[in-house]
């Protein structure tokens, strides 16, 4: 099948396949072709003329022309391709799920499968062809930005992405700020209950996946995205403009306390907690934020066996009592997500007061 594709002498040809996935312009359907002193990558559409100007800068002469490819075989199981590579006792360890941002894959491996590690990413690659970057997990999320150390094992290319969710789009760096695919229904859910008029406060806003997607639902509200981080409050302010929400989603540097003393007493209508390692903290404050006559905090939180409904329950019950409100009704209680054995990510929907 005739396609566009990018003619590059054979020593440049692994420097090329990596500027090409690094700028997403390489089509993995199809299998590069080798003709003489040349290799020929299929293309995924036609250079930009900054993007040609880019790969000549970087390769030196290159050429964009037309030629046909065959299309690569159907991509083998995961297992399939490492039992080739790995001794059968350490099939045993290979992750059954991993996260994908963008164009970057995040896995967590284990220390016995971790001498093998850039065999997993290779595989992952070869499974998932539009991944171009696979980075594994090098420790614990911490600190107040929310970050861990993330190795890259396959791939190429520089660690920020564009990540697709319901219908927005969200640049970010995986490296400087936090993000979790696992959230989109969380996401939507809270999105798809905010209506016409009110006034949210995002407490911990990241790059706004619950801010934007509200602003862009509901389109006559008013977001006050919340966050530490400014590197996230960069790539926010950047995500307001690509998905144009101007004027509906308001980001804001700062820690969510301060903030909230200094200019957001008493104006919201819903209040967005999504940082389930310390929202507790910061209850009081939610409280002082909501309008006098009350409503809706969404509260996560991490909570173990053998109750952890209850346990997020209580902890939202007595944290707005000690700031003087009461919680009239649980709308919505749920396990999100499993972090840890017995222990889960909780989301609590109640009506404060």
């Amino acid at each position: 099948m005739e396609r566009p594709c990018l003619k590059v002498r054979r020593e440049l040809a692994s420097r090329a396949l990596g500027l090409l996935r690094e700028m997403d312009l390489l089509d993995r359907a199809f299998s590069p072709r080798r003709e003489d002193a040349f290799v020929f990558f299929p293309l995924s559409r036609e250079p930009t003329p900054v993007e040609l100007e880019a790969l000549t800068d970087r390769l030196g002469q290159v050429e964009v022309a037309r030629t046909d490819f065959e299309p690569r075989e159907k991509p083998k199981s995961l297992l399939e391709i490492l039992s080739r590579a790995l001794p059968p006792d350490l099939l045993e360890e290979v992750p059954r799920s991993f996260d994908v941002v963008g164009d970057i894959a995040i896995v967590e491996v284990s220390p016995p499968l971790w001498p093998h590690r850039s065999i997993l990413g290779e595989a992952l690659m070869e499974v998932h062809r539009r991944i171009r970057l696979v980075l594994a997990k090098g420790g614990p999320i911490s600190g107040p930005f929310r970050l861990r150390e993330l190795v890259p094992i396959a791939g190429s290319g520089p660690t920020e992405t564009i990540h697709r969710e319901h219908g927005c789009v969200f640049k970010l760096d995986v490296a400087k700020v936090y993000f979790s695919p696992r959230l989109s229904y969380e996401h939507a859910r809270v999105a798809s209950q905010v209506g016409a008029g009110e006034v949210v406060i995002d407490m911990f806003a990241g790059v706004g996946p619950f801010s934007i997607l509200i602003a862009r639902r509901t389109g006559g509200c008013l977001v006050f995205a919340i966050d530490i981080n400014p590197v996230a409050i960069h790539y926010l302010a950047e995500n307001v403009r690509l998905n144009k929400v101007r004027g509906l989603v308001v980001p804001v540097l700062a820690d969510a306390r301060e903030a909230v003393e200094k200019a957001l007493e008493g104006l919201a209508d819903r209040i967005i907690m999504n940082f389930p390692e310390g929202a507790k903290d910061f209850l009081g404050y939610a409280c002082r934020a909501l309008k006098p006559e009350g409503g809706i905090i969404h509260f996560y939180t991490f909570a173990g066996a053998p109750d952890p409904e209850g346990e997020a329950v209580r902890a939202l019950i007595e944290g707005v009592e000690e700031a003087g409100r009461e919680l009239r009704k649980v709308l919505v209680v749920r396990k999100v997500r499993a972090v840890g054995p017995f222990r889960w990510q909780v989301v609590v929907d109640a009506e404060v007061a």
